[in-house]
């Protein structure tokens, strides 16, 4: 049997003759142009400050590229990656470091409030001022006087929790060198008096507070530090507002009253450390106690204007002081510290009952009658 030639068993189209080699190519295919949102998308993430600019570029990029045919989403993945990256390590370092910071100020670096604290010496210290002793207000010696010696405090704020107080200073008497820590201290305690009556003169409406003062050691004759800064100070409780007080928050009659009972509170106020050793301090103060009194008197008697209420017990007072005047007298000419103790024991008695109902009188606050130390007001 003949089998017929390939050709002839074919009854469709022609194949297309092939390509020669030799022909002429086609015109070049040009490529998509590059974005540029996804090129400066990856730039600016790399740089740390811009890196939210790069997030928001890189996700404009992705959404405009499918659209418009350009190339360069490989870029704006990287550049949406690495500003998202950048921008959340940023914001956990921000996080955190605020945390830490919010610690710090909180509980380190002071003792109270650190981030209006100062540091100082007592030298630095002027009327008015709040501040965090750096040994405590007080000695914890065993018969040692008041006054502080380690000089370094913290300056603080008066309206937040506070050790102690400044409440006036005052230069040292005299121009001669004063080399005798006894005769300054003297001139301490009763220059503070009268300091401490200008800077609270209700001292029944302070809260539990001790008084110190820092006085140089010696002054030469030639110059040096003759200043005497005078302090209320408290160990527990402390206060959270400044103590000292507005004459405006009293009415004619108790303002009256408070500087009527001023030259016998000063008095009080000047005992030396030395009365129960040292006879001729004891003396030299029954003698002002007996002057103080005396004056307080015969002030009160000549307020005017008194309520009606107020008159009977603001007199029993003046009589009251007058009585103790008389008794402190006596005790300032004894001939010895066991006569002293023996002219001045007048037992439990003294002005604060008839003060306390010349303060309720009058519309000032007295102390709790059951004596838990609380204010009650009238």
């Amino acid at each position: 049997m003949t089998v017929p030639p390939p050709s002839s068993l074919s009854s469709g189209p022609s194949a297309p003759p092939a390509a020669s080699p030799h022909a002429p190519p086609g015109p070049p295919v040009s490529p998509a142009p590059l974005s540029g949102l996804a090129v400066a998308s990856l730039v600016l993430s790399l740089l740390f400050c811009l890196a939210p600019l790069g997030l928001i570029l890189g996700i404009v990029a992705l959404m405009r590229i499918p659209g418009n045919g350009k190339r360069g989403k490989g870029l704006a993945v990287a550049g949406t990656a690495v500003g998202g990256a950048v921008v959340a390590l940023a914001t956990l370092l921000l996080v955190v470091g605020g945390a830490r910071f919010d610690a710090w100020t909180e509980e380190g670096g002071s003792l109270l409030s650190p981030r209006d604290t100062k540091a100082g010496t007592l030298l630095d210290l002027q009327a008015g001022d709040c501040f965090a002793p750096a040994g405590g207000p007080f000695s914890t010696q065993e018969g040692e006087d008041l006054r502080m010696t380690d000089p370094s405090v913290e300056i603080v704020p008066c309206d937040g929790p506070h050790p102690a107080q400044v409440y006036g200073t005052f230069e040292l008497k005299g121009d001669h060198a004063i080399s005798d820590p006894a005769t300054i201290a003297a001139q301490a305690y009763e220059g503070c008096a009268p300091l401490f009556h200008d800077f609270a003169p209700d001292t029944w409406t302070l809260p539990v507070v001790e008084f110190s003062f820092y006085y140089p050691e010696s002054v030469s004759a030639t110059g040096g530090d003759r200043t005497v800064r005078c302090w209320l100070g408290a160990e527990t409780g402390l206060p959270e507002a400044s103590l000292r007080q507005d004459p405006g928050a009293w009415d004619a009659g108790q303002l009256a009253y408070l500087k009527a009972m001023r030259p016998s509170a000063e008095a009080w106020f000047s005992v030396p450390e030395q009365v129960d050793t040292d006879l001729a301090a004891a003396t030299a103060w029954a003698e002002r106690m007996a002057e103080g009194g005396a004056e307080s008197a015969k002030l009160l008697r000549a307020i005017d204007g008194l309520p009606a209420r107020a008159l009977g017990p603001v007199t029993a007072l003046a009589n009251r002081l007058d009585a103790l005047s008389g008794i402190h007298r006596s005790a300032s000419r004894a001939p010895s510290l066991a006569e002293f103790g023996e002219r001045w024991d007048y037992g439990d008695e003294d002005e604060s009952g008839e003060e306390w109902e010349a303060r309720l009188a009058l519309g000032l606050p007295v102390e709790d009658e059951e004596g838990d130390g609380k204010e009650q007001q009238p």
